[in-house]
């Protein structure tokens, strides 16, 4: 029996088994089991580990560093580390994307018998909450069209943005690119903020055969389906989760978190995320009390935490709300630190929570203080165009649509060769105006995080201190 596990119908029909055995060794056959099921169980207690002794590690694969990591995954993050190297790694090769369709097949588009090059947009922009980031991302996509017009189109004819609501109903995205794709005759898609929609399009596109470049979403799970039309470009819950993690755990040493959420998929993904890491390096948050949008009285969820004894909160949700618990925090004397996700960088929670935001850490995909000749010509364009400050969901559109842009100039107008382009973007650098992004396997941008704290009530900015993950990847120089 050594070396082996019982399966399930084994233990079942454990009676019938010693019943076939000798008496004497029949009665050692409980014992067996008993200690076989122990194992599992011993092996789980050891959550930290500088704590896990010799004895419970079963397989340790001492050439894990050395071999390709998912999404910039920190030792902490790696499933089994401690214990074996799994049997296959996914989203880390070549074939990741691979397609094997016949979208090239399809007749190209003549620009000679078109009036306008379309290129679909779908975001939110009205009759939804999450419009304070759809209408940013839709401003940066006009100014990088509308730069790319006047160098003169696309051999001569003009691009155009079909503009398309991303609706807070369920799967109301589905009808949207049906739309662009066989009434306005788009050659690709750039947008997305909502993570279940943006999975409705994807999968839509599955059989559209129509390039989709996301500039929007935090969810990390729309580059995990494998499907082979999808580009993603704004940092995403994985690296926000596991930069805080680092920082919260490693730096600060900190071991008795909580969390409060708003009850939205943009947060619960993102916590998942935090969560996640927080477990693997045994300081799973010892309370995770929710919220709605538009609440204005947290006190019960505060007072939950404050009995915790907690030594630090993590909050995710967006600017307007995050504000207010700041403020009611520190009204009820929580002094404890507080760290968050990128949608509290923003100036509306320093508006709201004054003098309470004093010390706030959260993670940023974008530093608006940096001084490169690029970011700065963008940051001028677009506050002469649309009179406000570009925030990162306008920054990284504007960077998908250029990215978008060059990949059409080059293949033609065909939507299988310009996604054929876009993939060629595996495991290389992208200098845009939000800085160097780095694409894997999944065409994901996984690079380094900005971080930022709340000091004498503004932002400060600093490259989050994890490690890079980027050796295989090629540094092009961007567009």
């Amino acid at each position: 029996m050594s070396g082996y596990w019982l399966t399930s119908r084994q233990c079942e029909n454990s009676r019938t088994v010693t019943n076939q055995v000798d008496p004497m060794k029949r009665r050692f056959w409980p014992a067996l089991l008993l200690l076989m099921a122990s194992l599992p169980a011993a092996a789980q207690q050891y959550n930290d580990p500088d704590e896990t002794p010799k004895d419970a590690v079963i397989k340790r694969d001492d050439n894990a560093k050395s071999q390709p990591r998912y999404a910039n995954m920190p030792d902490e993050a790696v499933p089994y580390r401690r214990f074996t190297k799994p049997y296959y790694d996914w989203f880390v090769r070549e074939d990741t994307l691979k397609y094997f369709g016949a979208a090239e097949q399809r007749p190209d588009g003549d620009p000679g018998r078109l009036n306008e090059i379309a290129i679909g947009f779908m975001s939110p922009i009205e009759n939804n909450p999450e419009s304070i980031f759809g209408l940013p991302e839709l401003h940066g996509a006009q100014l990088a069209l509308e730069e790319a017009n006047a160098r003169g189109g696309y051999k001569g004819k003009p691009y155009a943005l079909k503009i398309h609501n991303e609706s807070a109903l369920w799967g109301a995205s589905s009808a949207e690119l049906v739309k662009m794709f066989f009434n306005e005759n788009c050659w690709a898609m750039l947008g997305c903020v909502d993570g279940q929609n943006c999975h409705i399009a994807l999968r839509v596109t599955l059989k559209l055969e129509m390039p989709i470049m996301d500039v929007g979403t935090t969810d990390p799970t729309v580059t995990e389906t494998r499907i082979p039309w999808l580009m993603h470009n704004f940092p995403d819950d994985r690296q926000q989760g596991y930069t805080l993690a680092d920082y919260v755990f490693k730096n600060l040493k900190l071991k008795r978190i909580g969390v409060v959420r708003i009850q939205a998929r943009y947060a619960r993904i993102g916590v998942a995320k935090f969560n996640d890491e927080a477990r693997r390096m045994g300081r799973q948050p010892v309370l995770e009390v929710k919220f709605e949008r538009g609440d204005k009285d947290f006190s019960n969820q505060l007072r939950m935490l404050r009995d915790a004894k907690i030594e630090g909160v993590v909050l995710w949700a967006e600017a307007a709300e995050g504000g207010l618990i700041l403020k009611q925090m520190r009204e009820m004397g929580m002094t404890q630190p507080v760290f968050g996700g990128s949608r509290l960088a923003y100036p509306q929670l320093l508006d709201i929570a004054g003098p309470a935001a004093e010390g706030l850490v959260v993670t940023s995909p974008l530093n608006p203080t940096r001084t490169d000749p690029k970011w700065l010509a963008f940051r001028d364009a677009y506050r002469q165009k649309f009179h406000e400050e570009p925030i990162d969901y306008a920054a990284y559109a504007y960077d998908g649509m250029n990215i978008l842009i060059a990949a059409m100039e080059k293949a033609g107008l065909n939507r299988g060769r310009i996604m054929d382009a876009l993939r060629e973007y595996q495991m290389k650098t992208y200098q845009g105006v939000t800085g160097t992004d780095y694409f894997d396997h999944t065409l994901n941008n996984i690079a380094p995080l900005n971080m930022a704290r709340v000091k004498d009530g503004k932002f400060e900015y600093w490259l989050a201190p994890r490690q890079s993950g980027h050796e295989g990847i090629a540094h092009t120089g961007g567009q």
